[in-house]
């Protein structure tokens, strides 16, 4: 007969589980509804591709700004506390993107909407490693699956709203409302880390420099999230201008690549208990320079799209294996280890659609594509050239044993 105080506690990590998936489905939910306003915005204000960029690059900094701050107020306070600090900030700013009237407006919101962003992507990723170390086998992927279906989800939502009559203000005031009732039910279901939860507070966290282990790890990240970033901005263009196919084929083609990450992520922890951290990094990589490969020396809808799918199930699980790695940093801990790789891995998502858009005008944008490759190709060697800690599901009985 189990013990009734294992009986509790195990009900309490399953709906922290799932109140968990819920808070990466609104951080999902929010990202796609924006960026899903982002031309409604341009047409509505009148804001030129050149101006556009000011817009996207306002909410990068603020991202980059907040990351590590968040992860040192993660180790002082713990990530419980921070998510349920950074959760409201988030709805907060999603809804004030609503109220954007000028290009001014518009530039000062986003940069407060990225800080508050890239304050919940460290906040729920700790609380994260936190949720998965307790339930005892590996749930990362689940989670990013999570926010990769609450992007399909608000994308496809705001889509809805729009084609109906619906305005930017009201879309993103319904949105904002919706994610509040979420984020209302789903913040006291949330865990305490174990030193939290016995009463042994840290002390406040002093400044670290990463070790050469998480450096590695952020390296990995860099690349996986450059050609995230990349196929996120230029698979419809390649689909449009170089195989040829409608405007709606290719905003399929593109749904197509996401459902297939989404599904990859979602099957994810189901594979991280069979196959060790390493190979799936090895198999993730290989799949993208396959599926790039596909895509771009076969130029025709079908050999296009289908490559496009491979690379997007070798995409999905680079971020939770790398995310759940970091977070298992005994030196700088979960909160800084986790910041630390996300800010550096943000850097390569940023870096990668201008990348390839500098390679296009010089040698087009098919060849300038192949960068995506070699990204994978990175992302397959990088655990031979920069050694990480395999993660099995030996590992994580041995954390059950704990």
């Amino acid at each position: 007969m189990a013990h009734p105080d294992n009986t509790f506690n195990r009900i309490g990590i399953k709906r922290a589980r799932w109140a968990l998936a819920m808070l990466f489905m609104v951080d999902g939910v929010g990202f796609g509804t924006w960026a899903s306003h982002v031309p409604v915005f341009q047409q509505l204000l009148h804001v030129e591709n050149g101006s556009l960029t000011f817009v996207l690059v306002s909410l990068i900094i603020g991202a980059i700004i907040t990351m590590p701050i968040t992860g040192h107020l993660i180790e002082h306070y713990g990530s419980r506390r921070v998510v349920r600090v950074t959760t409201v900030a988030y709805v907060l700013m999603v809804a004030l993107l609503a109220q954007a009237s000028n290009l001014f407006f518009l530039i000062l919101f986003a940069g407060m909407y990225g800080a508050a962003k890239g304050a919940i992507d460290v906040a729920i990723n700790a609380q994260a490693v936190t949720v998965e170390k307790q339930y005892g086998q590996p749930i990362m992927s689940f989670f990013q699956g999570c926010w990769s279906a609450g992007g399909l989800f608000g994308a496809g939502a705001a889509s809805l709203l729009l084609q109906r009559g619906g305005t930017a203000r009201i879309d993103l005031s319904i949105t904002a409302g919706v994610l509040a009732l979420c984020g209302l039910w789903a913040m006291p279901l949330l865990v305490s880390e174990t030193e939290h939860e016995t009463g042994k507070r840290r002390k406040p966290a002093k400044f670290m420099w990463p070790d050469a282990v998480l450096l590695r790890l952020a390296v990995l990240a860099f690349f996986g999230l450059m050609a995230e970033g990349a196929i996120g901005d230029w698979a419809s263009v390649y689909l449009h201008s170089n195989v040829g196919v409608t405007l709606s084929l290719a905003a399929a083609g593109y749904a197509a690549y996401a459902i297939a990450m989404a599904a990859g992520r979602f099957s994810g922890d189901w594979l991280a208990q069979r196959v060790s951290s390493r190979n799936i990094l090895h198999g993730s990589g290989l799949l993208i320079g396959v599926g790039m490969a596909c895509a771009l020396l076969i130029p025709s809808w079908w050999p296009a799209v289908g490559g496009l799918m491979l690379t997007g199930i070798g995409i999905a699980n680079i971020v939770p294996i790398i995310w759940g790695a970091a977070g298992r940093d005994t030196r700088m801990g979960a909160g800084p280890a986790i910041s630390t790789v996300t800010t550096i891995g943000y850097c390569g998502f940023l870096m990668g659609p201008p990348v390839i858009g500098s390679l296009s005008v010089v040698v087009g944008l098919r060849a300038a594509m192949a960068v995506i490759a070699v990204a994978g190709l990175i992302v397959a060697v990088g655990p031979v050239l920069f050694p990480i800690e395999a993660t099995s599901r030996e590992e994580h009985r041995q954390v059950i044993g704990a």
